[in-house]
Order: C-alpha cells, then structure tokens, then sequence
C-alpha cells in the first residue's frame, strides 16, 4: 500500500495547486469565439473540430511532482466541476446556438418546474453521465481510431459521413498534440530537476505522453494513464460529462498480470497508483471540508463479455486503495451475484463498516437480463457500467441521455384526484391516473425529440463518438444514432408516496367508504390541518409499500408494472425510451413543491427514494424492505432501479461484516435491481443539525 506520507505529499500538492486553480474561462471562450467568427450556427461539426483544435494548443497544462499521471489542464473547468453542463468553455458552442435548440425546451418546460410536475436541466439532451468506449481506445489507441477514420473516408460518398471521419481525424490528431504538449513540459522539467529521483519522474512522463494516447497501451501504468487522460483531457475538451472510469478491475488485470510476470511492476506499485487516482477526485472536490458533487464513479466486479465472474487482485487492491485514502468522492458502484465468492461481499462491507459512504451494488442477476430484454446483445449486456450515480449503460456500446429530466409522480395522481373527483370505481381512477402519466410521458418525450433532433447539427461530439463501436462503422456521430444502442431514459419519482397513496385512497375511499374523494381532496388542500386523527390512522394503519404485507407487495408489483410501460417510444437517435427511477436528491426538492398526499405525507415533505418506503414510517427490520422486492419484476427497468436501507453505524468487526454480507445475499435472492446502505448514527446526525460546522465529512449518500 501506498506510504501515508507519500499520500500526504500528494494532497498537499494538489490541494495548493486547486486551492488557487486559474480555469482561465474568459480567455479560453473568447479564444473559441474568435476561431468559430464567421461560421454558420449550424455547422455544428466543423465548429466543434475547431473548438478541440484550439483548446488543445491553448490550455495551459500542469504535472505534478508526486504523481506520474498527466491530466491536468485548465480548460475554463472551475475546481468543483467536471465537464459536460458544468464546464462553460466545453458547453460555450451550445450556449451560442441555444435559441435554436435549448432554450425552446426549456421555455416549454418553465410552469411545469414551477408546479412541481417535473424537474430537469435546461436541455433536450444528457450532456453529462457518459462513458467512453475505454476497452476500443485501450486497444487501438488513437493511431488506430484515425486508421479506421481514414478507411472509411475512403470511397465514401456521403457528404454528413465525410465530414465525420474528416472530424474524426482532426479531433484525435488534437488530442495527442495535447499529450505532446505534457510531453514537452516534462522535458524541461527534467531538465531543471535537482535530483536524479526527480529527474526520472518527469522522464517517465515524457515518455508516456509521448505514447499515450496516440498508441495501445503496454502496460498497467499506461492503461490506467490512457484511460484517466481521455476521462480528463477528451471530455473537458468537447463538453461532455464522462462520469465514470467503468471497469477498472477488468480492464487492468490483464496488464498488471503482465507486468508482473516480466517484473515491470510489483503489487504495491499498484496499488500506489490506484490510490493516486482516488486522490486527485477527493482533493480536487475539497471532500475533506464539504460536499460537491464528483459525477465520478468506478465499477468493480460483473462479469467480462464472456459471461465469466469478474473477482481479481485488482478488485481487492482498489477497495483497500479505498480505504487507506479514505475516499469518499469516488462512488464504487460494485456489480454482484449469486456467482461471486462469499470474499466479494465481505470487502464490500468492509469499506462501508469503515464509515465510507461510497458503495453501492448492482444485481448482474437482475440487470443483465433487463438489458437482454430490451433488444441488447447478452454479450454487450454483460459490460454494463454504473454511470454518475447509480443508473447504467453498456461499456464501448451505448450513448444514453437520461439524468436530466425527472417526472413527479405523486403530483401527477394529485392534479388526477381534482380532475376526475367523481369517478365511482378506484379502477376508474386508476386507470384516469395511467392515461395522465402516459400523456405527460409522452409530452416530454415529444419535447425531447424535437430538441435532440438538433443535437448533430449545433453540438455534436465526434471525438466521443470515435471511442465507441458504432460510430466508425456507420459513419455517424453519437448526437445522431451513431452508437450501437442509442437510448433515453426519463426518470420518474415517488414510487413509495404514490403505491402508499393509490393504496390509501383504494382502502378510505371506494373499500371503506370512510370518505368520499371530493373530501379526501379538501383535507389534502388543507395539508390535513384538523385531521391528525385521520393522518395517524392512515400513518399507522394503513400498510405501507416496503413494510413486508404481501398483500400490498402485489399491490406494488402491478403498479410499478404498469409505469414501466409508460416508456418504449422511439428517440430522435433512432433508440429506445427506458423506464428509470432515480432517487437523487430531488426527492426533497419536488417534495417542496408538491401539496399533501393521500399518504399522510404532509406538504413539502420529501418524496420517497427509488423503491424504498417512505421516509417517515417505521419498519421492524430492514429485509422488511428486501423481501418486499421480490414480487417485483426488476427486469422491467433496464436503468437500475434503487432499494436504500438505512442502518445504524456500527464497528468493522466479523459479525457485522456478516450481518452485511447477509443482507446482500437476501436482496439478491430478493432478486433486487440496486442496492445501497446508508450507515448512520442518529445522536451525531441531530448534533450536525444544530452544528454542522463542526462536522464537515459527514456524508450520507
């Protein structure tokens, strides 16, 4: 492992480099402004070519002293962003055709935010929450992409695929002039070293960015190298969000076995550069002294292409890096089934019993067959990744835009309740309440569609697009259906609050007939002022969705059936729309905005998180939660689908590392999509509430 001094050099370097980070964004937009003068708004391409080209030559670049990795440019990036939307100088292209494809979307969307009916950034299209195709630039490198590029320039003769491959070039041959650049700068800084130790380090520098990314990598340091520079450098440089450094265990292991039989590495070696690259996350977002959101993620564990477990040295050896760096900002979304050793889960629950809310885990049982489902190849299924927080996409083969729109359910039921006040059947309701969710699903997408039509021609991304199977074999760009799967997933929220709601209006109005539903609307109008008897009845009497009643859990499993077949519509890329549930923490914002619900939920209180229960009842026992899944088809949602459970802190001893691994296994014989746990101590939660100030690394994820 790596020393703790060395990690402290490290921080401390980092930390003096970012705490005074110039991004340079004024200089950097007007530079882009000068090179694209002239150029029609919609020739999207050629000024995305010239955006890259320019960046690349103008973005100072930094090396630091402690770490062999180059990465580091300021590219108008402030410290606490990482690409896509919040990057102004890679987004500065989209801003200046906006009126033509953004802002229409959002100008359509303005009362809807303000009723609390949805929430979504001001775009038609995902900017952030991408992976690239890491395994095809790890194999080919950028000399073999602009290969295939010219190949396929050869004879072609239609002018939009043309201009793509000319892209394709021009944009790879800029990336490697930028790690040229870094090249050149550790030259001089070899040659001003004061020591032969730091001599050699800018060497090893000079060399690697000499190679990477223009060749395939040869070993464990250039693998890793090739794929943090192109997340860093390529993503910054067209403004898109790469979230994820996907399957690092099973990308690496080949080269770290490699290196290690022809003795070019030993373990801790690797585990050093391992724990270099969690740092740089958590120095960077200040994780130490306050919450910023990373958009990072790795993924452990799966399966390969083949279907064969994926469990190695690097597994393990990146979940100790993550303890002794005590990373927090890097979210480790770990993909388990009933095929993985029994070790697997017990490191997992080592990481999250060592107070390091950074975890989550994918079902592969559950997900993979979901994906199948949907029309994907089982062997491109099996290289899901998790991708910003806890949804998925297909490594090397899939663009998804989704992360951006979330559509409020319970409010939805609510303007349904006022609509069709005098339907005489819950049947009747029910079904008025699918045909209004299903006409806004389908408003959304239609708004969607007709902004991501635009997306090739104001803002495409041909130096993504080449790092992916799909796009140099079609001749097309991402932004217009050039990947092999192109999806988009709308994310709806409060799945607990509306099953719980549904089910109480179904029991107090049309079973017991305790009130009529023009009643049960003026006391929900009332935020159940004078009705805190009612509130406690339906609170304490009613069942709750993940509390373990059977009858209610089949209850669950039609409903969330029902909304899964809201999606399916066609996207302006040619691809599918995908039901998803992300949690967020937009639960609590649209919670703010939506009225009081049948529930006993009162106004402004959070919405429920994915499929777990609502927040304000009380369960006996947290497989309450897991056994309530079971009746729940998984595979109906290709996007992951959330169970948080929270539990108490407690200690890194055998047998809590054993209630953990117990509690997977139940969920994944519960046949769960996603899984996370909270592990909380409830005297320092309400301390931080009156302090928190004093308690800056509190997290609860």
């Amino acid at each position: 492992m790596k020393h703790m001094a060395e990690i402290q050099l490290l921080r401390e370097e980092m930390e003096a480099y970012y705490a005074h980070l110039d991004p340079q964004t004024e200089e950097l937009t007007a530079g882009i402004a000068a090179c694209v003068a002239g150029t029609p708004l919609d020739a999207g391409m050629e000024r995305k070519i010239r955006q890259i080209e320019y960046l690349s030559e103008a973005c100072p670049v930094h090396l630091f002293r402690h770490t062999p990795f180059f990465f580091e440019i300021s590219s108008g990036r402030p410290r606490f962003s990482w690409g896509g939307l919040h990057s102004p100088v890679g987004t500065f292209l989209n801003e200046q055709s906006a009126d033509f494809w953004l802002t229409p979307y959002a100008d359509a969307l303005k009362e809807d935010r303000e009723q609390g009916f949805m929430h979504g950034w001001n775009n038609p299209v995902g900017l952030d929450h991408h992976c690239p195709g890491y395994d095809q630039l790890l194999s080919l490198g950028a000399e073999g992409i602009i290969r295939r590029a010219e190949e396929g320039l050869e004879g072609c003769a239609e002018e939009g695929s043309k201009e793509f491959y000319q892209a394709v070039i021009r944009c790879n041959r800029a990336l490697v002039h930028l790690a040229n650049r870094f090249a050149e700068e550790a030259k001089k800084l070899a040659e001003k070293a004061g020591d032969p130790e730091e001599k050699a380090h800018y060497e090893k520098i000079a060399r690697t960015a000499q190679r990477i990314p223009l060749k395939p990598p040869e070993s464990f340091f250039e693998a890793l190298e090739m794929i943090l520079f192109y997340r860093e450098c390529a993503g910054t440089l067209e403004g898109i969000g790469f979230s994820t450094f996907a399957q690092l265990d099973r990308m690496l292991m080949p080269y770290y076995e490699k290196d290690l039989k022809e003795k070019r590495i030993t373990k801790e070696e690797a585990e050093a550069l391992l724990c270099d690259l969690l740092i740089y996350t958590e120095v960077r977002f200040d994780t130490a002294n306050g919450y910023h959101e990373t958009s990072t993620t790795m993924e452990l564990g799966g399966c390969d292409r083949a279907g064969n477990v994926n469990f190695n040295e690097i597994t393990r050896m990146i979940l100790q890096c993550v303890k002794a760096v005590r990373s927090i900002g890097t979210k480790i979304n770990c993909r388990i089934s009933k095929n993985h050793p029994k070790e697997y889960l017990d490191l997992i629950a080592g990481v999250q019993l060592a107070n390091l809310p950074c975890v989550m885990m994918h079902n592969d049982d559950v997900l993979i067959p979901a994906r199948v489902k949907q029309g994907e190849a089982v062997e491109d299924a099996r290289l899901y990744v998790g991708c910003g927080c806890h949804e998925v996409v297909l490594s090397n083969t899939e663009v998804c835009t989704r992360a951006d729109t979330w559509i409020n359910l319970p409010r939805i039921f609510l303007d349904t309740m006022e609509k069709h006040a005098g339907v005489s059947s819950f049947e009747a309701l029910y079904a008025a309440f699918l045909q209004d969710a299903g006409a806004y699903h389908e408003r959304i997408v239609g708004l969607k569609n007709a902004g991501e039509g635009c997306w090739r021609k104001y803002a495409p991304l041909p130096l993504y697009s080449s790092s992916l199977i799909g796009p140099l074999e079609k001749g097309k760009d991402v932004t217009e259906g050039g990947a092999q799967y192109n999806t988009t997933a709308l994310s709806m929220l409060g799945a607990a609050t509306l099953i719980d709601s549904l089910y109480c209006v179904k029991q107090l109005v049309f079973e017991e007939k305790r009130l009529s539903l023009p009643e049960f609307l003026q006391i929900l109008q009332a935020n159940y002022a004078g009705q805190e008897k009612l509130r406690q009845h339906i609170i304490r009497k009613i069942p709750r969705h993940g509390s373990g009643n059977e009858g209610l859990d089949d209850f669950s499993a039609h409903v969330l059936s029902d909304l899964s077949a809201l999606s399916g519509q066609l996207n302006a890329r040619g691809g599918k729309y995908l039901p998803a549930f992300y949690p967020h923490d937009l639960y609590r914002d649209l919670g703010k905005r939506t009225g009081a619900t049948p529930d006993g939920r009162r106004a402004g209180m959070p919405l429920s998180r994915g499929v777990s229960p609502n927040e304000f009842i009380q369960l006996d026992s947290p497989l309450d939660i897991i056994h309530s899944l079971k009746k729940i088809d998984f595979t109906r949602f290709a996007d992951s689908f959330i169970a948080e459970i929270t539990l108490p802190s407690m200690p890194d001893t055998p047998e809590n590392r054993q209630i953990l691994t117990a509690i997977m296994e139940e969920f994944l014989a519960a046949e769960g999509s996603s899984i996370q746990f909270n592990l909380v101590d409830q005297a320092q939660l309400l301390e931080a509430r009156k302090h928190p100030q004093d308690h800056p690394n509190l997290l609860v994820r």
